[in-house]
């Protein structure tokens, strides 16, 4: 029987070539697009969730109110860890890790810039990475040992074995390989290429017992069958209790697993984050597949009266409704299955492509076992979902009625399914497209924004030991070059801020007061270097003037916040320091362009400068430049890579994920646009065939080629004009509230819109007009010559 339905399924595929093609190449575009995703979705929900204790892991996050909003957070003093253990029976172990600038690990001279984290011999309790040679847990547990990942011991020892060698770090610290681990895979959250333990920060004295250093992040795993709402409720005071702080702070553990897709946090809950992208795009391939299925349904009960009389013949000859049903089931398996095969030609084309659209690492599925088993069900579940409403519509049909002269002649002039969803395929389209150039307005909004500072010629690289020990002859050498106009040396990168505090004070501040206030430091020239505005006052210059090391400059924002009305003078105070105000700059931006300016306070060298800024003078040959002053590096940090980074680039970066989310967005609406002018070019192509008597005899009683035209497009015209006139509410809602997610943002422009509806509109009727103009132009005599 399944041999029958399957050549008989096969017999009806291949005499209507056209809509077969329409069916299996529209179904394998919108299934390559939903694989994609799925592909992708699969990767980003197995982030942080393959380790042996996954449902028992926890991050510590603290929540508490400033200017009334409470504001989430995830990092703790360096004491917060063993006071929880010690603290609460049902927390089983703990780990601190730190996050660092790369640092330079070297075995004699070959140096590697690596990423290190120091933290405790908990973390690989916690975490179940693969461990290759040595016990990590036991390395973590004494000052002088590392752990390495596979990669970096065979980048340092070759193949031979790092274990017991040593490897010195940042040309100061030496340590002994104890353990290596794999690699860290893909999917997870940590990207440390070194371990090194948390008790060498201790021996070392860069670990206070201050609550309110929060420059770490904690993790506990608790023991097996406790509750974490119970846990919660008796631990939410712990920062209070044992910090003995003053601020309401409550304390809470937020599961690991959820953290990569649950991080956006508001009035201390979990409110979303990355899974609202992930399930946007879930939405919108399932819509291309549905839009693609779409057809199939179309184009299977525009035939219907075509095989009526086939189902008819059958109904008589003693088929019942059920062995029908199972016919036409057949025949749309068959054509998802065709279908499937073309969808993965095109996954394995364009997965390459994909995998760097989405900028991740993600596993080629074509070799794993598993997606072979759900391929089968995934194409039984289409091939059954596209089928079914055409199977039972056509399998009810009546004989006796089938039989009867001009059956189907009348027309109907009430709503038909099929309009509905063609309606709806365009309404999709409308919506799509609109929210593609929403979404790059934004974007282009965002990057023409002015970032208060001059990021072209401006390279960046981080002070590693010995460029400290040399920071001034360094800096001498750099400015004696012909091709350097400026240099700073800065405690952070001028793309990023590292520090911030609520408990700076100033002459009338109001004691319950405590804003947020970002903290920079510099030494000299950060206004020139990095090409500010300077409205009052001057730079800091530790060279010209000695008490500058006390001094601060600070952003308007800043003044604003203060209520300064004249700034130059005042002094700020911070963490029992006291710096005095020298000068005014024009607000510039450090982290995210997409939110509001932030109040920052640059303050002389009291603090490490970890970075160092070089402006390269214009109108210079960018490589020979960078030779240059590659050779000053390579004088004053001998035998390391010359790692720099151009603060425009790492400035670009910050578009990425609004990038790609315009690109996705934009893939999705080309296949949804082609797909569905798939379908309506099927559609148009069956009808214009449907009419073709009634065409010719209309040109037989004079109607030109023009109100031909008009006619056979006026019907699709009016479905497309709906859609538009859905689409875009639709699209102006989810838009806005995307938008909303920005404290930066930019308004919708109503133009958008009407150009989309204009768009849609016209590639509707290019593409029914093709088929229009066609039947327009039949020579009536061909066609009525049998009547």
């Amino acid at each position: 029987m399944i041999k029958n339905y399957l050549k008989i399924a096969w017999r009806n595929i291949s005499r209507s070539k056209g809509y077969s093609f329409i069916n299996i190449g529209g179904l394998g575009i919108g299934m390559a697009a939903s694989i994609l995703i799925l592909i992708w979705v699969q990767f980003e929900v197995s982030v942080d969730r393959f380790y042996e204790n996954s449902d028992r892991i926890y991050a510590v996050w603290r929540t508490t109110s400033i200017e009334g909003e409470p504001v989430s957070w995830d990092y703790t003093p360096a004491p917060y860890a063993p006071t929880l253990k010690e603290a609460f029976p049902e927390v089983e172990e703990v780990a601190r890790i730190t996050e660092w600038d790369p640092m330079i690990l070297a075995v004699g001279d070959n140096k590697l810039s690596e990423q290190p984290t120091f933290t405790d011999p908990g973390f690989f309790k916690i975490f179940s990475f693969e461990v290759l040679e040595g016990d990590p847990v036991e390395a973590l547990s004494a000052p002088d040992n590392i752990v390495l990942t596979e990669s970096v011991a065979k980048k340092l020892f070759g193949e031979t074995s790092a274990l017991g060698k040593s490897v010195k770090v940042e040309d100061q610290l030496d340590f002994e390989v104890k353990a290596v681990i794999k690699d860290l895979p893909a999917n997870t959250s940590f990207s440390f290429t070194a371990f090194i333990p948390f008790k060498k920060l201790e021996a070392m004295g860069w670990v206070d017992d201050f609550w309110g250093n929060n420059s770490m992040r904690t993790f506990a795993m608790l023991t097996e069958g406790t509750d974490l709402n119970l846990f919660n409720e008796k631990y939410s005071d712990f920062s209070k209790k044992y910090g003995g702080l003053e601020d309401e702070i409550s304390d809470f553990l937020f599961p690991v697993k959820d953290l990569h897709l649950y991080s956006k946090f508001e009035n201390g809950q979990s409110v979303g984050g990355k899974i609202e992208l992930i399930r946007m795009f879930g939405i919108v391939s399932i819509l291309v597949l549905v839009i693609a299925g779409i057809n199939f349904v179309n184009l299977s009960t525009a035939q219907s009266e075509k095989r009526a009389k086939e189902v008819g013949i059958r109904k008589i000859s003693g088929a019942g409704k059920n062995m029908l049903v199972g016919q036409f089931l057949a025949e749309s398996i068959l054509i998802a299955l065709s279908a499937y095969l073309v969808a993965l030609i095109i996954v394995s084309i364009s997965f390459p492509w994909f995998k760097n659209l989405i900028g991740q690492q993600l596993a080629n599925p074509l070799y794993q076992p598993y997606f072979w088993i759900l391929s089968f069900v995934y194409i039984l579940f289409v091939g059954v979902l596209a089928g079914s409403y055409p199977a039972f519509l056509m399998s009810s049909f009546n004989p006796t009625v089938i039989f009867k002269p001009k059956m189907g002649s009348k027309r109907s002039f009430g709503i038909k399914p099929r309009e509905v969803l063609v309606v709806f395929q365009f309404a999709v389209v409308v919506a799509l497209i609109s929210s593609v150039w929403i979404i790059r307005d934004q974007v282009e909004y965002v990057q023409n924004r002015d970032m208060g500072m001059n990021e072209e010629n401006l390279i960046f690289h981080q002070v590693t030991e010995p460029i400290r020990k040399n920071k001034i002859p360094m800096r001498n050498e750099l400015l004696a070059l012909p091709e350097v106009e400026s240099v700073t040396y800065t405690f952070s990168p001028l793309t990023e801020i590292y520090s911030d505090t609520n408990m700076m004070e100033w002459q009338g501040k109001d004691p319950d007061y405590r804003p947020t206030m970002y903290r920079m430091g510099e030494d000299a020239n950060l206004v020139k270097t990095a090409g500010m505005e300077l409205i009052a006052g001057r730079d800091i210059d530790i060279f010209t003037y000695a008490s500058d090391s006390m001094a601060a400059i600070i952003n308007e924002k800043t003044a604003e916040i203060m209520g300064f009305e004249d700034p130059i003078g005042q002094v700020i105070k911070d963490d029992e320091l006291e710096f005095t105000v020298v000068g005014v700059v024009k607000d510039f931006i450090m982290e995210s362009p997409f939110e509001e300016v932030r109040p920052i306070v640059v303050m002389g060298p009291k603090r490490n400068l970890n970075f160092i800024h070089i402006r390269l003078k214009d109108n210079q040959n960018i490589a020979s430049s960078l030779a240059s002053v590659e050779q000053v590096f390579a004088k004053f940090n001998t035998g390391s890579p010359f790692e720099y980074k151009f603060v425009d680039q790492e400035n670009e970066q910050k578009f990425q994920s609004q990038k790609r989310t315009a690109s996705l967005t934009s893939l999705f609406s080309g296949l949804a646009v082609v797909i569905s002018c798939m379908g309506l070019f099927g559609l148009a192509t069956f009808i214009a065939e449907s009419r073709k008597k009634e065409i010719s005899v209309r040109k037989v009683l004079g109607a030109s080629v023009n109100s031909l035209v008009g006619l056979l497009s006026s019907e699709f015209s009016k479905l497309v004009l709906i859609s538009v006139l859905i689409g875009i509410p639709l699209s102006w809602y989810f838009m806005k509230n995307w938008l909303d997610t920005f404290e930066y943002r930019t308004t919708i422009d109503w133009k958008i819109f009407l150009l989309t509806g204009v768009i849609t509109l016209l590639i509707a009727l290019i593409t029914v007009s093709s088929q229009a103009i066609k039947a327009a132009l039949v020579n009536p005599a061909d066609t009525l010559k049998s009547e």
